[in-house]
């Protein structure tokens, strides 16, 4: 796993071979919860030179901001990559609180340009995790029984929306980054979610019914 791009201790930005891609996710639930949901990881793919896919996973760091709410909880990631096009595959993450742990993926799937030597933020991404209604994707795998029911992952699926919250966002990240306090931060927005792109790779397990620039963790959420 590789860290996060940029960090508290960080003392200067260097983008002469990576970008910074700068996000926000807000992860929340509709009513108050212990259990609440935090990320661990974000994983992106790309075809590499030969047309094979490669993957990229980036830890989420203490950094990134605090459980302070059991309703919604903002989280600041920072990304270096290289140049290129790349698909922003999953969040994964849990749901804990004593004695049960949960975890849940959420299916973002989308694709992303990186431009060269250029610290870009790409938007917010709101996650709500809430009751499935039929079919709809599950957050996480029904296995095991016990925790991801009692966490409230199993039983529930995410509502995804894409925004600019620049105006708001932009100054969090540079009075939180020393490095990035001086920084020139463009906006480049994530396309918005696609819902039935996710509800068909979820129903394929995690597979495309067609070619496309991208790759899974492999989730047997049924």
């Amino acid at each position: 796993m590789a860290p996060m791009a940029v960090n508290k201790q960080t003392k200067n930005v260097d983008v002469s071979s990576k970008s910074v891609i700068l996000m926000t996710l807000d992860l929340a639930r509709p009513t108050p919860s212990r259990y609440v949901p935090h990320p661990l990881w974000v994983d992106f793919t790309r075809k590499d030179g030969q047309g094979k896919l490669e993957r990229q996973v980036f830890q989420v760091d203490g950094d990134s901001g605090t459980i302070s709410s059991k309703v919604h909880n903002k989280f600041l990631l920072r990304f270096a990559l290289e140049p290129g096009k790349y698909e922003m595959k999953t969040v994964f993450g849990n749901a804990n609180a004593f004695p049960f742990n949960g975890f849940f993926q959420v299916p973002l799937l989308m694709e992303i340009n990186v431009p060269p030597k250029t610290i870009a933020y790409v938007g917010r991404v709101n996650a709500l995790m809430r009751p499935r209604v039929g079919n709809e994707f599950r957050a996480g795998s029904v296995i095991p029984l016990i925790d991801q029911a009692a966490a409230g992952v199993s039983g529930s699926t995410f509502d995804i929306t894409v925004v600019d919250a620049s105006k708001e966002d932009v100054p969090e990240f540079k009075s939180t980054f020393a490095s990035l306090e001086a920084a020139d931060i463009q906006t480049e927005l994530l396309p918005p979610f696609d819902r039935n792109r996710a509800q068909s790779w979820w129903e394929n397990d995690g597979k495309e019914k067609e070619p496309a620039d991208s790759n899974s963790i492999k989730q047997a959420q049924k």
